[in-house]
C-alpha cells in the first residue's frame, strides 16, 4: 500500500515566512512602544491611580486574549467538522507548508477528535480569561 503525500507549496512558505517576520518585527515594536508610555504614566499619575489604570489595561488585554481563544476555538471546531465530512487530512484542495502525508478515514476522525478537544480547552481557557478579566475591571480601589 503507498502513502499519498499532498506537495508543500513553495509560495506558502515564502509568504509564511515573511508574515512570520513582519509580526516579530512588529510585536517587538509595540512591547518597545508600551514600555516607553508605561513609564510616561508612571511619572504623571500617583500610585495608586496607576495600579488601577493597569488592572483596567490588563483586563482590557485579557479580554481581547479571550476573544482570539474563541475565535481559535471556533476554528477548531470548523477544521473538525470539515475533517469529519470529507474523512480526510489535509482537506482537499488545501496548501500544505511541507509535504504531508494524507489521512483518510479513521486516521482522520482521530484528528478531528482530538480538533474538537482543542476547541473545548480553548473555550475553557477563554472562560478562566473573562472570569479573571472581570475580577480586574470590577476590582477598582478595593483591592488595595
Amino acid at each position: 500500500m503507498t502513502t499519498d503525500i499532498q506537495r508543500a507549496d513553495p509560495r506558502l512558505r515564502r509568504i509564511t515566512v515573511v508574515v512570520l517576520v513582519v509580526a516579530t518585527l512588529a510585536a517587538a515594536l509595540f512591547v518597545f512602544a508600551l514600555q516607553r508610555w508605561m513609564l510616561q504614566q508612571v511619572e504623571r499619575l500617583p500610585t495608586e491611580q496607576m495600579i488601577v489604570e493597569l488592572r483596567h489595561w490588563i483586563g482590557m488585554l485579557l479580554t481581547g486574549s479571550g476573544l482570539c481563544l474563541l475565535v481559535l476555538a471556533g476554528y477548531a471546531a470548523r477544521l473538525a467538522r470539515r475533517v469529519i465530512a470529507e474523512r480526510r487530512w489535509p482537506l482537499a484542495g488545501t496548501r500544505v507548508l511541507r509535504d504531508t502525508p494524507i489521512r483518510r478515514d479513521a486516521a482522520a476522525l482521530r484528528l478531528a477528535r482530538l480538533l474538537n478537544l482543542v476547541a473545548v480547552a480553548l473555550i475553557a481557557l477563554a472562560i478562566g480569561v473573562g472570569v479573571v478579566s472581570w475580577r480586574l475591571f470590577t476590582a477598582g480601589y478595593s483591592a488595595l
